[in-house]
Order: structure tokens, then sequence, then C-alpha cells
């Protein structure tokens, strides 16, 4: 989850206790994902215990997080909805009040954190009004873009997600060659996205905080720009594309070529060819490391076991053991902090030899690196698709690993489920 999305939660979380809405409620999460813990984690930290988190999908039922059980959202039909609160901090938040209106709760449902800023089911005279403020400021961002960059194309990738800017950029110049656009713009959200766009020389690059992106975008749509192309599958809803996972899988890399940028299935993706070489190795052993990646944004995390389970495992091996850090994030207890630029992490993850992260976009910028990769997969959907997360962002030339919890055991070739 973003810094911003958190801070977003923790406001409306803060007034949602003000309200008196919190009192005396048994409180819900609707959907197990990384949002969902943040927000158990807030509400447990100002005293509001979480009796249960919602889910739809049976293997993740009856697992538990920081001792709250998961399950399934039929549950809540035998409790009293006057004295429930369901708080929901997923993108899937429509989806999900859907369900909970057909399954008969008539109870009350609160949002945490507005993903789509784009869509508001009103017209009232203050949504109007501000709707046209909005738009405004997205025009004065948009011009002030074109006057600092005369005679470009704005390529702009509308949300921080590492793996979503890299495949961007990735199929951007063979995109570029189709429509015979020779200068280009990066726009992106925040340094680490902007940093992407770097490693495949991308000289023009604008960076935006999620709020001016989503007004940059909105005037984007609403004045059908013919100078700028929002490249993204899904936000902010520009096309229909995500709808056809609803009906076929579409893996992500695919979904980028082929849905995205119009290309050949057969169209080969560029190489970032501005990469940094690692100057930090120090003592670390070359070929004889492994790197831990536990921390993503935008997934549910993997319980303390698993990673303890392939650290012993490292360890006995001989390898020196390390976590990938960044801001305040703590090592792995038993590793040593890793601090790598992404510029530099393809060649760290090389001279160590070996690379095991939670599948997150980190895991993109270095999909190709010569290296021992293992990528591990909480057992979810994709969004509100039926599609699991492990096939839809399945890595060639990996070892793609889905962890059930309190089912896992770290081996050489991965880990098992016990019958």
């Amino acid at each position: 989850m973003d810094q911003q999305h958190y801070r977003e939660m923790e406001h409306n979380l803060k007034a949602l206790i003000h309200s008196g809405a919190t009192s005396g409620k048994e409180i819900y999460i609707f959907g197990h994902c990384n949002a969902s813990e943040e927000l158990a984690g807030l509400l447990m930290g100002n005293g509001y215990p979480v009796s249960a988190i919602l889910d739809n999908n049976p293997e993740k039922q009856g697992a538990r997080y920081k001792g709250v059980p998961v399950v399934s959202p039929r549950e809540i039909l035998k409790k009293d909805s006057k004295r429930l609160l369901i708080c929901i901090a997923s993108r899937a938040y429509e989806a999900m009040v859907r369900q909970l209106r057909q399954m008969g709760y008539p109870g009350r449902v609160e949002k945490l954190v507005d993903y789509n800023t784009f869509a508001e089911y009103s017209l009232t005279e203050e949504t109007i009004r501000r709707k046209t403020q909005r738009l405004a400021r997205g025009l004065k961002i948009l011009e002030r873009i074109r006057k600092q960059y005369k005679h470009g194309f704005y390529i702009i990738c509308p949300f921080s997600a590492l793996g979503d800017v890299y495949y961007a950029m990735a199929y951007l110049p063979a995109y570029l060659e189709k429509n015979h656009i020779q200068d280009y713009v990066a726009v992106t959200v925040g340094g680490a996205c902007s940093d992407i766009a770097h490693m495949f020389a991308c000289t023009s690059r604008e960076t935006l905080d999620q709020k001016d992106m989503d007004e940059l975008v909105q005037a984007v749509l609403f004045t059908r720009a013919r100078d700028a192309f929002i490249a993204h599958h899904d936000r902010p809803y520009g096309n229909l594309l995500i709808n056809a996972l609803h009906k076929k899988l579409v893996p992500f890399e695919l979904l980028y070529r082929c849905g995205v940028f119009g290309l050949e299935k057969s169209c080969a993706s560029s190489q970032p060819t501005c990469l940094q070489a690692f100057a930090g190795h120090g003592s670390m052993g070359k070929g004889t490391s492994v790197i831990f990646a536990p921390y993503a944004k935008s997934v549910a995390g993997i319980g303390r076991h698993v990673w303890q389970q392939a650290i012993s495992h490292y360890r006995k091996k001989g390898f020196q053991v390390y976590t990938n850090v960044s801001g305040e994030e703590e090592p792995l207890p038993g590793t040593s902090p890793l601090r790598a630029s992404l510029m530099q992490f393809r060649s760290a993850v090389e001279w160590a030899g070996a690379f095991v992260g939670i599948r997150s976009g980190l895991c993109d910028v270095i999909k190709d690196a010569h290296c021992h990769k293992v990528a591990l997969f909480p057992d979810c959907y994709y969004s509100n698709t039926g599609w699991k997360v492990a096939d839809f962002f399945h890595l060639d030339g990996w070892e793609n690993i889905v962890v059930r919890e309190n089912q896992f055991r770290y081996q050489d070739g991965g880990g098992y489920a016990k019958k």
C-alpha cells in the first residue's frame, strides 16, 4: 500500500472513530490483502479489536492474521447487523458492497480508501462543483507540462506500481515505432517509478504525486488529448480491457504487450540499458548469498514463519543472507540489511547469486537477472477476477511458489503443500 493511500486510510479511520461509528461495534474487514492488513494494524493500534477478516477464497478461510481469523463473508449473517461495522480498504469496494447487499446484509459498510476518484455516483451540485474544480486543476497541470516539454508525446503511467511502469517502458519503443512517434515524456508517480523510466534511457521524465496525477488523467480523458497516452490496463478505466479478465486468463505481461499497446503477441520487449553496477556488496559473497524481499505495497504479506524456513534453508547451504530494505523497513531476523537503489538492484542480485521475494513489481524489475530467482505468491485471486495471482503474475524462468499458510515447507525446488 503506497504512503498516500495509507495516510488517506489513517485520516478516514480517525474521522470514523471521532464520529462514534466504531463505538460498541463488532468490526469486520472485507478482503484479505495488504491494505486490509494495514487497516487491521491501525484498528488494533487504536484499541479496536477486529472480529474477523471476510474473504471469499475458501483456501484462505481458517487462516489468521495477528490472531484475527479469516472467515467466509456469510458468517456475518449470523450476527445482529445493527451491532456490526464492516470496513473496506480494497480496490474492489463496489463489488464487495454489492455482494453484501445481495447476501441480505443491511448493516453499515465504510470505505476507508478511495482508489477510484474518477467515479462518484452523484449528480448533486456539490459533486459537480468539486469535479469541475478538479478538472480545472488538471488542465493547469497538463498545460504546464506541455509548456515545459514542447512538441512531446506524453506517456502517462497513472499508478505507483513498479511492475506496471516496467512493462509500460519495456513495450513503449515498439509502440512509438508503430505510431511514428519520436519525442516522448514519461509522466510517473514518485521517484521509484521515474527510476524505472530512467532504466530504459528515458531522458524526459516528469514526476507527480498521486493527487496531481489523478487530476492530470481526468483532464486528459475529458479533453481527449491526442498528445497523451495512458499506459495502464486498469486505471483510470480509459478502456474496458480489464473486463477481458472476467472471461479469459491473460497473463500480466501479455496484457500490456497486446492489450495496452496493441502489439503483436510475438513482439519482443526492450531491455533496460541504463542500469548501474552495485557498489555496496562489501563482504557479500559472490554467488554464495541470497537476498530476501519480503515487503510489497499491493499484495497480502506472507507469514514470518515462511521466511524463517527459507532463511534456515539457505543458511544450512552456507549462504550469506540479506533482506532488501528501504526507508524504515526492518531486515528479517537473522539477516543483514541490504540497501540498493532500483538502478543497482539487478546487479546486486546477480552478484549475490540468489533472490527470494514476495511477488511484487520488484520481481519484474529483475525478471531477466542472471541468478537463481524465486517468487512467493500469496494464495489469492487477482482483483475481483476468477484467476489466481500465481497464474496472472507467473514469471517465466523463475521458481513460482504458491504459499498456503500452515501448509508450507521451504525446500530445494520450492515449497509444497501437505496433503
